[in-house]
């Protein structure tokens, strides 16, 4: 699954979930002049609520939205502004470990809100295939 846009382009891939619903999950991440990889724990069930705050973003359209979500294990963190014109302005972090026990990659980036639809779509079928 990736969330693409002006500035970063993270990987996810998931694990099928554990009997708890915990996905083991590789994150690539590419931003300008960086490339990395780590691999952390995403609960089935905090991925929904991700899903659910996209849909928030995508029923916002035409006014200004912000939302933010982030994993339990803070490995991954994303904040979105979303403006009335159409401008998706986004902040992220992203950490092998706990952010407070290890190195940190954050930043920004943007997107159009064309963008959102695709990234539902991608991260509605993670759910799907965790099944």
């Amino acid at each position: 699954m990736k969330i693409a846009g002006s500035g970063l382009e993270p990987e996810f891939t998931f694990s099928a979930p554990d009997n708890e619903g915990w996905m083991r999950t590789t994150v690539q991440i590419k931003v300008p002049s960086i490339e990395g990889c780590f691999v952390c724990s995403i609960e089935k069930e905090e991925w929904r609520s991700f899903v659910q705050k996209l849909h928030l973003l995508e029923a916002s359209v035409g006014e200004d939205a912000d939302v933010s979500w982030g994993n339990m294990e803070e490995n991954v963190e994303f904040r979105f502004a979303l403006h009335s014109r159409g401008t998706l302005e986004a902040a992220y972090k992203f950490s092998p470990d706990n952010f407070s026990l290890g190195p940190t990659l954050s930043g920004t980036f943007e997107a159009d809100q064309t963008y959102l639809k695709n990234w539902i779509q991608a991260a509605q079928q993670v759910l799907e295939n965790a099944r």
